[in-house]
């Protein structure tokens, strides 16, 4: 009898190694698994990282292209600028250079030349000239004035010191 129940406890101890056994497969299997899954996230993050730094170089690069872009810009408007003031600068100097006649000339014959004038350069010089005279008459009035001034305050001082 003793030896019986010794067989059936032995089949009953095999039975259960076997199960325990098969039970730690699937452990091992499970943790396989888990680890596939750990890896297949990381792998996941990393992609999303990688798609992320390339936006931000993206980016980057975009906006240094915007500011060379900005920069190419500012140096063409420098550049307008610097030749508008050379092109003011020769067209002063004419105008430093014009003729006594000129000087002679009434307003009403300067606007018809500027109306008769076949090129831009003929227009702007007779316009200079204009603008010239009248800058330099404003001048005159301003001297006149502050000599009548001068004149005023000084027969003023002398009344009240009498």
């Amino acid at each position: 009898f003793l030896l019986k129940e010794l067989d059936t406890l032995r089949a009953k101890n095999k039975k259960l190694q076997d199960k325990l056994s098969e039970k730690d497969k699937e452990l091992k299997t499970m943790k396989l698994d888990l680890e596939l899954q750990e890896r297949a996230t990381e792998a996941k993050i990393a992609e999303k990282i990688a798609a992320l730094v390339e936006e931000v170089y993206s980016a980057q690069r975009e906006r240094d292209e915007a500011v060379m872009a900005r920069l190419r810009l500012a140096n063409e408007e420098r550049d307008e600028a610097f030749l508008r003031v050379q092109r003011l600068e020769e067209s002063l100097k004419e105008l430093e250079n014009i003729n006594p006649e000129e000087n002679d000339m009434t307003l009403q014959e300067l606007l018809n030349r500027i109306n008769n004038a076949d090129t831009g350069i003929d227009i702007l010089k007779n316009g200079a000239i204009i603008l010239n005279r009248i800058h330099r008459t404003k001048e005159r009035k301003k001297k006149i004035i502050a000599e009548e001034m001068n004149a005023v305050i000084e027969q003023r001082d002398a009344a009240l010191s009498q």
